[in-house]
């Protein structure tokens, strides 16, 4: 008697979906972008700390990276558009020097807007990559994890 046709027959491991899948990326490592994006430089530290899997640190260093990169700068670009206002209220300047205030000011605010914008692509951009198994630099943020002695 012949097998049936409709009989299930067992599948190689290789087509085997899931598990194997998250043996070599986790959920954690992917989703770890998306964190940043919530907690800031928190969250990517926090995973980076605790996460044994390659995948998962590798991914944690990376938005950890980036986090720490857009933290100090989002700060020096505010306080470049707020002081240069604040002086220009506060006293009596002529106009020319007004001017010459009010043009950096202009280009801040311009790279502040292109900075809040990468802010949100990047890390959306970081968390596909890692779906696909990759874990992404971010094209601007330096390696701050691998200057901290003991981290890396």
């Amino acid at each position: 008697m012949s097998p049936k046709p409709n009989s299930a027959s067992p599948k190689s491991p290789s087509t085997q979906p899931g598990p194997s899948l998250l043996a070599e990326r986790s959920l954690l490592g992917i989703f770890v972008h998306a964190i940043g994006l919530v907690s800031g430089f928190v969250g990517p530290c926090f995973v980076y700390w605790v996460s044994d899997h390659e995948f998962t640190r590798a991914n944690a260093r990376n938005a950890l990276n980036w986090q720490l990169f857009l933290t100090p700068a989002f700060l020096v670009a505010s306080a470049a558009v707020t002081v240069p206002m604040g002086v220009s209220n506060w006293f009596e300047i002529p106009d020319v020097i007004e001017f010459v205030l009010f043009v950096p000011v202009v280009v801040v605010v311009v790279a502040l807007t292109l900075l809040s914008l990468m802010a949100f692509v990047l890390p959306v951009v970081a968390t596909v990559k890692a779906i696909f198994g990759k874990a992404w630099e971010y094209p601007i943020a330096p390696d701050f994890v691998s200057r901290v002695g003991g981290l890396t």
